[in-house]
């Protein structure tokens, strides 16, 4: 068990806890007592001076401590404009991208039901195939030839340079 400050007390003064007002006024008749017997110490020389000038000292630092508060939260201020600008900039991208991917859907099924209503025609004429399994057969074809191109050119093989054309025109 651990003694309070009122035990501690006891055990130097010799006081039991809780003598109250007769032990308060023991107390401030023995400090009156020393007062009166005891002189202060004398300060050192340029204690005062040392003293102001420590105080000022903490004031600047307080006042440079408050400055570099400020200028942290002037930096995050502007962090957090910036990656809101960097994350308008995206999304705008984004739904740039999105419109071109969707005019470029677009513009290839038009395309490709012209080629159709044109093509299928001659070549059922020619081949004498019927369409009911050409053109599954030519999507199949189409959509092999577009997906082997993506992944040759995600890979880089078998370079770059070969795809530089098809790329421009993809890009545009």
């Amino acid at each position: 068990m651990t003694p309070s400050m009122n035990d501690t007390d006891a055990a130097f003064t010799g006081r039991t806890p809780g003598a109250g007002a007769h032990a308060a006024a023991l107390d401030t008749a023995l400090d009156l007592a020393l007062s009166r017997a005891l002189s202060p110490p004398a300060l050192p020389p340029g204690f005062e001076r040392r003293l102001h000038e420590r105080l000022a000292a903490d004031r600047r630092l307080a006042a440079s401590a408050t400055a570099a508060q400020a200028d942290i939260a002037a930096a995050v201020a502007r962090a957090r404009a910036e990656h809101a600008q960097q994350l308008a900039a995206l999304r705008a991208g984004h739904v740039r991208l999105r419109r071109h991917t969707l005019a470029v859907v677009v513009g290839a099924a038009f395309t490709t039901g012209v080629v159709v209503a044109w093509a299928l025609p001659w070549v059922r004429a020619v081949l004498g195939v019927d369409l009911g399994l050409l053109v599954p057969a030519l999507a199949v074809a189409v959509g092999m030839a577009s997906g082997a191109l993506a992944w040759v050119e995600r890979l880089g093989w078998p370079s770059r340079a070969a795809f530089g054309p098809l790329r421009r025109f993809l890009s545009r």
